[in-house]
């Protein structure tokens, strides 16, 4: 009875041994790689097929717009959108302002308000139909000063990559 003891303490033993042995080099390969999983957390592919609204923006409401990423409590992305439309229209990153701005805008400074919010836009693309564009900016969209609804479909592959409104910013 002793030996069949003996060999049974020996393979849970064993097994113990080799189950913790698996544990920590689990734990050991997922510490090594935490910083790879959060780098990817805030990639995002988005794939769409929209039709134009009218522009929120402040004296722009009578222009349309298809917005490929938008604004989101301070966010920066960077990426590329590839887009195919139905008319022609320009392809904007913008950048939002309202908490970093302590100073007076430069008169010469084009600014997009939005209820309590202000953007600095930047024209990547004029007068386009189709195309792909790298990008950086707290969003991106394709706008007509044309009333005309349009439609359009794109791509969009970005990456939260920091949060303008941070308290350091302010």
């Amino acid at each position: 009875m002793q030996p069949i003891f003996e060999k049974n303490v020996s393979f849970y033993g064993l097994f113990i041994a080799i189950l913790a042995s698996l544990t920590f080099a689990l734990f050991y390969v997922i510490g090594e790689n935490s910083d790879n999983v959060l780098a990817q957390v805030g990639e995002q592919q988005q794939q769409n097929n929209q039709t134009s609204i009218a522009h929120n923006a402040k004296g722009h409401e009578s222009h349309q717009v298809i917005i490929f990423q938008n604004s989101n409590e301070g966010l920066k992305y960077t990426g590329m959108v590839t887009f195919d439309l139905s008319k022609p229209a320009d392809i904007i990153s913008f950048e939002e302002i309202t908490q970093v701005q302590k100073q007076p805008v430069n008169a010469t400074k084009k600014i997009w308000e939005v209820g309590e919010k202000k953007f600095v836009p930047n024209t990547l693309l004029k007068n386009v139909t189709e195309g792909s564009i790298g990008f950086n900016g707290s969003g991106i969209l394709a706008h007509s000063t044309s009333g005309d609804k349009y439609t359009g479909s794109y791509i969009l592959n970005d990456t939260a990559i920091s949060n303008n409104n941070s308290s350091s910013n302010q």
